[in-house]
């Protein structure tokens, strides 16, 4: 039962209300169709992903898991691909997988997302997933079973328009947290998950028909992360726009969002980390900060290792490359694995985070 109130919200080209609230737990609620396929064509300046991620503190193990569909940065090839990373106490993996556009298979009425017959990512009864990948060297079945109702901080999708062109930008949250059973094999090395902790959420980017406006174009980075301290869990984005940022909250108390809220709190990469393979930095260190006096939250998350990294050039014409990272930007991914303390209710609490940097036009 949706019973909290969201503070903040969403106009056209990320412009932010912060007086305005939504109290219509239909408005807030996330609905299967939510999570389905929501390009209307496989044209080059969409996206569309799918990200789940397990976190086996026990076992030492984590695990990213993204059914993408994408444009290249030069703007010339739509495709599907498969990237899964995976940190066992012993090794780290990164695998992808490309595919054609005939090997795509998805639902528009809820999550049944297919890869072949590689990878299936499916929308169950009582608000669980189920997740299967067999690809060389990798083979998996998860299930994940919610234990936090979806969270849309963005609503159904923000309308971007810069003259004619248009876009429409969405971020929804299905599985903020979750428990997670099942299990996969590396390299036949076979490996239990028994309770681990799991969460999901879906991006698209849909371009206009006739006149696309295209995400780089718009966005310049974003900061994403979620920690677990507790029986306390933290969701927050930070998404830098031309003109603005818009900043979205979320904090949950055992199985109850207690704090949702957009431009109310404040994102600090406190330290960066060169580093000399790509040539960028990742921030090393972050700080979250609450600016509401009635709900105080602070949370540093400081970097313990690299999960993955991506140059989004790879593959790109040695010419334009150095063209594009000597006069444009140097666009990267990092995500990454981090120690959190968390202070709220007067104690701090110590825990663990994800969080990631996608770098369009950053140096």
């Amino acid at each position: 039962m949706t019973d909290y109130i969201h503070k903040g919200v969403i106009r056209t080209n990320g412009r932010v209300d912060t007086g305005q609230s939504i109290t219509d737990a239909s408005k807030l609620k996330v609905l299967p169709s939510d999570d389905s396929f929501h390009l209307d064509n496989m044209e080059v300046g969409n996206l569309e992903w799918w990200y789940f991620d397990i976190i086996d503190s026990q076992n030492k193990v984590t695990i990213k898991i993204v059914a993408h569909l994408g444009t290249d940065p030069l703007r010339r090839v739509f495709s599907p691909q498969l990237a899964i990373s995976i940190r066992t106490a012993n090794t780290r993996h990164a695998l992808s997988r490309h595919y054609s556009l005939s090997d795509f298979h998805a639902s528009k009425s809820t999550c049944d997302i297919r890869f072949k017959d590689e990878f299936h990512a499916v929308y169950k009864p009582l608000d669980q997933y189920h997740l299967s990948v067999n690809i060389d060297r990798f083979k998996a079945e998860f299930t994940f079973i919610s234990e936090i109702e979806g969270w849309k901080p963005l609503g159904n999708e923000v309308d971007m328009v810069r003259g004619r062109k248009q876009a429409a930008f969405s971020w929804i949250i299905p599985v903020p947290k979750a428990r997670v059973m099942g299990e996969f094999a590396l390299d036949n090395e076979k490996h239990n998950i028994d309770g681990a902790i799991g969460y999901h959420d879906h991006n698209y980017w849909k371009v206009g028909k006739d006149n696309k406006l295209f995400v780089d174009d718009v966005l310049s980075k974003w900061y994403w992360g979620k920690i677990l301290a507790d029986d306390y869990t933290a969701i927050f984005m930070d998404t830098y726009f031309r003109k603005r940022s818009v900043k979205s909250f979320m904090l949950a108390k055992a199985e109850k969002i207690i704090e949702s809220s957009n431009n109310l709190i404040k994102v600090f990469p406190v330290t960066f980390q060169r580093d000399e393979e790509i040539k960028t930095s990742y921030p090393s260190k972050m700080e979250i900060r609450s600016i509401e006096k009635n709900n105080p939250f602070h949370a540093i998350l400081e970097a313990k290792e690299l999960i993955d990294k991506k140059d989004l050039l790879i593959g790109v014409n040695p010419v334009i490359r150095w063209l594009i990272t000597h006069l444009v930007s140097r666009p990267s991914y990092y995500g990454i694995l981090a120690d959190s303390r968390l202070n709220i209710a007067g104690k701090e609490i110590k825990g663990q985070a994800i969080y990631e940097a996608m770098l369009f036009r950053s140096k």
